[in-house]
C-alpha cells in the first residue's frame, strides 16, 4: 500500500485533512496561541477516529485535553529530545497501517518519517542521535558528518528554494526509505551542504556586534530580519557565550538557552519552548520579566 507523505512548514498552516484514510502526524507541534483553534483543533477534529497517531515532543498547554487519548503520543522534550526516538517499532506495529504521514519539514521531521515509513527502523546507525544533536543542541548529543551534510542542506534548501523544498524533502525521504542515494540527488545535497557552510561563514562577523546586556544575557540586534536557519547559526555561537542568547529584529525578538532549567516559555510576550522562544516583540518588552526569570 502506498503512503502519501506530506511536509509541513509550520503548524499555524496545515494542509486541510485528507477526505480518506488514516493519518499520522510526526513532530508537529500544536500551533501556539489562537492559532491553536484555528489550525491544530480544527485539523484534528476533522479527522477524529482517523487519526491513527500525532507524535510529537513540543511541550503546549493543549496537551492536557488529550491525556489518555490513544491517538497522542506526546512525550516532553526534557524525556525525548528529538521526535524520532518515539518512532519505535514496536509504536509502529502498534499503530498499523496509515494511507497519509503529514511530518515537519526539517531534518527532525524528515527523520521521524523515513523512520515511520521504514517501520521503526532508522535509516542509518547515527539517525536519532543526529536528530538529537540538531534540534536539542547544547545538550551532549553528537551530530555525524553524515547526519550534519542532510541537516546543512535541508536548512539551505528551505532558505535558498523555498518552493522546492517540500519536493526535497520527498526526494530525500524515498533516497533513505530506499538506501540509495541517486547521484543527481547526492550531487544537489553536497551543493547545498556547502553553500550552508559558506552562508555560516558569512554570518560570523555579525556575531562581532553582541553585546553583553546582562552578566547572563548576550543581545545581538539587527536592523533587518533573518531567516529561521540564519537565525538558528547566529544562536548557537552566542548560546556557547552566554547562558542566555537574545537576537533582536526589527520586528521580532528570539530568546534561546542551552539551560535546562529556564522556562522561557513563561515569557508572557513570546511562546516557543523552554530552550526557545520568540514573537512579535521588542527586546526591552520583555527585559524585565527575563532578568526576573534569570534570578528565580
Amino acid at each position: 500500500m502506498t503512503v502519501r507523505l506530506v511536509f509541513v512548514e509550520t503548524p499555524k498552516q496545515l494542509p486541510s485533512p485528507p477526505p480518506a484514510g488514516r493519518v499520522v502526524t510526526l513532530d508537529l507541534a500544536f500551533a501556539a496561541g489562537g492559532q491553536f483553534e484555528r489550525s491544530t483543533r480544527p485539523f484534528i477534529r476533522e479527522l477524529g477516529l482517523r487519526l491513527a497517531r500525532w507524535i510529537d515532543h513540543h511541550p503546549h498547554p493543549a496537551w492536557e485535553e488529550y491525556l489518555g487519548d490513544p491517538r497522542f503520543t506526546l512525550v516532553d522534550k526534557r524525556e525525548a529530545p528529538a521526535c524520532p526516538e518515539l518512532v519505535t517499532p514496536e509504536r509502529v506495529e502498534e499503530i498499523g497501517e496509515v494511507q497519509h504521514v503529514f511530518a515537519h519539514a526539517d531534518f527532525d521531521g524528515l527523520m521521524s518519517a523515513v523512520k515511520f515509513l521504514r517501520r521503526g527502523v532508522p535509516p542509518y546507525p547515527e539517525a536519532d542521535e543526529d536528530a538529537r544533536a540538531i534540534d536539542a543542541p547544547g545538550r551532549g548529543f553528537s551530530c555525524s558528518e553524515r547526519g550534519r551534510r542532510l541537516a546543512d542542506a535541508i536548512d539551505r534548501s528551505r532558505d535558498a528554494q523555498p518552493r522546492q523544498h517540500g519536493r526535497f524533502l520527498q526526494a530525500l525521504a524515498e533516497a533513505m526509505v530506499a538506501g540509495e542515494e541517486p547521484e543527481a540527488l547526492r550531487q544537489r545535497i553536497d551543493a547545498l551542504a556547502a553553500a550552508a557552510q559558506m552562508r555560516r561563514e558569512q554570518l560570523l562577523p555579525l556575531l562581532d556586534r553582541a553585546v553583553q546586556d546582562h552578566p547572563e544575557i548576550l543581545l545581538l540586534s539587527l536592523d533587518r530580519m533573518l531567516s529561521p536557519s540564519d537565525k538558528k547559526r547566529l544562536l548557537l555561537p552566542l548560546e556557547e557565550r552566554a547562558r542566555v542568547a537574545v537576537i533582536e529584529e526589527p520586528q521580532a525578538v528570539t530568546v534561546a538557552t542551552f539551560d535546562e532549567t529556564l522556562r522561557l516559555t513563561r515569557l508572557s510576550a513570546l511562546h516557543g519552548t523552554d530552550g526557545l522562544a520568540w514573537g512579535k516583540a521588542r527586546y526591552r518588552d520583555i527585559r524585565e520579566e527575563l532578568l526576573s526569570l534569570l534570578s528565580s
